[in-house]
């Protein structure tokens, strides 16, 4: 947030970049831009706690005429510590450590947890900025007025929880705008896909008792072992919310690599069979970059291509009647968040899309991925049943899927077309054998 790009990768020069890739290849021009405001702090406490907004929204001149009672919390301004380039970032002893990390601890003092850094002067507006345009974009969406949308934006939201800041989030963009959907503009249902490469665990508290929004997360897990640790395949929500968080926890580290096939794998098996299932009215995607190659760990260490989350965008965009908001959330390689903002873009413009390479659609998922499919199968389908019909084939390429899904669906058109067949032939046969009315003696004309 201060601005200082060697040793913070949640700087501006993300969003600049995007921006100007989709000026330079002219698909700015076909969307129609919307201008921007500041969330309200009611809005934002659809999600955060009174204290955390007032701490994190208001700026140094309006937070002294607030009541300091309101600002005592678990987070408190005696937490913060300055760093050597003139921002703020928290002590470590604020939040749990990260299981994976999330920058090299040389490159800051070892009190301070260097990933989430606040500028006293801008980081504020920044922030409530974010939630605001995007929930001017949904809200436009669900509306009708647009078809669909990328929120541009920055800081990202998926990590911050109710009461806590962390892994660069602030505000819970998404979770507040979901919340902001179903209060003021009834919307009944509303999908979540987090496919950062961070579990969104901000996302997964502010709805684990919801039944009103699923939450479905594609996230680097490692059994705990990678930032932020949340998101194992058992946690799937409380109480009446319990099969409504779907967590698709990848595990087995980068060797072999999960890439383009495992996360194909995963819509085609998982993700698209329960989001039908579910049936929402609105998607948000909490679109973070960072499974894309070009990010090394601990950040990332995925070989996801660009390309591949435009054709997973295009597939979102056959629910909810096309109704589909995108938000940025990590990546931190430029080239590689360019390029996947370009393809989601293109997806929602209904540009044609590069095409797969054909050995990307002949591969097998690796073997910890099957794994984790199948663990996410055992769990899910006692809350999904439409998702046990991919156990069995979890180990095919696309290529035999799709063959096999053809195959099947020949079958039971052929099924359906003998079966009405039968139906017919048994109602002819029964015209045939029943007994034919006798037929009535004609009227005789009274002589004249």
């Amino acid at each position: 947030m201060c601005g200082n790009t060697h040793v913070h990768p949640e700087h501006a020069g993300r969003i600049q970049s995007i921006w100007s890739r989709l000026q330079e290849t002219g698909l700015l021009s076909k969307c129609e831009r919307i201008r921007g405001r500041k969330a309200t702090l009611d809005e934002i406490q659809t999600v955060h706690s009174e204290y955390h907004t007032l701490l994190y929204g208001t700026s140094p001149l309006n937070r002294q005429k607030l009541d300091s009672k309101k600002l005592l919390g678990p987070i408190s301004q005696k937490m913060y510590a300055m760093l050597p380039c003139g921002g703020i970032g928290l002590h470590r002893r604020s939040r749990p450590p990260p299981a994976g990390g999330m920058l090299k601890p040389a490159l800051l003092p070892p009190q301070v947890d260097s990933d989430t850094v606040w500028n006293e002067m801008h980081s504020s507006s920044a922030a409530r900025m974010a939630v605001g345009c995007l929930v001017e974009l949904a809200f436009k969406v669900a509306t009708g007025e647009l078809k669909n949308g990328f929120a541009i934006i920055r800081p990202p939201g998926h990590h911050a929880e109710e009461s806590t800041a962390m892994g660069f989030c602030f505000f819970n963009s998404v979770a507040i705008t979901a919340k902001l959907l179903q209060q003021k503009l009834n919307v009944g249902k509303v999908l979540i896909v987090d496919w950062d490469i961070h579990h969104g665990n901000g996302t997964q508290q502010a709805f684990y008792n919801d039944p009103s929004v699923l939450y479905i997360s594609l996230h680097r897990y490692d059994n705990g072992n990678f930032f932020p640790g949340s998101g194992a395949p058992e946690e799937v929500g409380g109480g009446p919310g319990v099969g409504y968080n779907v967590n698709v926890a990848w595990t087995g580290g980068v060797d072999p690599p999960i890439g383009d096939v495992e996360y194909l794998t995963a819509f085609r098996t998982v993700v698209m069979p329960i989001a039908h299932e579910f049936s929402p009215d609105v998607v948000l995607v909490s679109a973070g970059f960072d499974a894309v190659e070009g990010h090394l760990s601990p950040l990332g260490g995925y070989s996801v291509t660009a390309r591949c989350f435009g054709h997973l965008t295009r597939q979102l965009m056959t629910l909810a009647g096309g109704r589909v908001v995108l938000a940025l959330e990590g990546g931190h390689d430029l080239t590689a968040i360019c390029d996947a903002s370009e393809a989601c873009v293109s997806a929602l413009l209904s540009v044609e899309l590069q095409p797969l390479d054909e050995a990307v659609l002949q591969q097998k998922p690796n073997v910890n991925a099957v794994a984790t499919l199948e663990k996410v199968i055992e769990i899910q389908s006692k809350h999904w049943s439409c998702v046990q019909r991919f156990a069995a084939g979890l180990g095919r390429s696309l290529r035999e899927a799709q063959a096999g899904e053809t195959e099947e669906a020949e079958t039971v058109s052929a099924m359906a077309l003998l079966s009405v067949g039968a139906e017919q032939a048994q109602a002819a046969a029964g015209r045939e054998h029943s007994p034919r009315p006798a037929e009535e003696p004609m009227e005789q004309e009274p002589a004249l």
